[in-house]
């Protein structure tokens, strides 16, 4: 029989103290986030610029809700600062709907966002660390 791999578990951050106990499988870590908590976090190019992409994107929020069924794409940069691969607009959207008094007056348009981080080998390097010699 193969050997499974396995999967990592959902982690909740409700706090930016949650950070240092994320765990990672196999260097993927799934987290949900409550909206309220999202500022907290170290992000390094979260936010979008106004465009039509990201009008488009709030629009949308506004009309049928955050999907949380994709998650945010990040990783780990190595400052300890979470890069967004891929999901930067609905975040900038979701966090300015999630702002909006009249919009989330009847029902919260924004609860949680859920993210993918993946560590990379470079993720606890140092940019002004000195070179390592890997062959000794």
């Amino acid at each position: 029989m193969p050997e499974q791999q396995s999967q990592p578990e959902i982690q909740w951050v409700l706090s930016a103290k949650d950070l240092e106990n994320i765990a990672f499988v196999d260097d993927i870590a799934k987290i949900q986030v409550p909206i309220k908590v999202v500022d907290q976090l170290p992000f390094k190019n979260e936010d979008r610029g106004d465009s039509a992409r990201l009008r488009e994107v709030v629009r949308s929020i506004r009309r049928n809700g955050y999907n949380n069924f994709d998650p945010i794409i990040v990783r780990l940069g190595r400052r300890g600062r979470w890069v967004i691969v891929d999901g930067g607009h609905r975040l900038t959207a979701a966090r300015i709907v999630a702002r909006e008094f009249w919009t989330n007056l009847l029902r919260k348009k924004v609860d949680t966002i859920y993210f993918l981080l993946f560590r990379t080998p470079l993720s606890n390097t140092r940019i002004d660390a000195p070179p390592t010699d890997e062959t000794s």
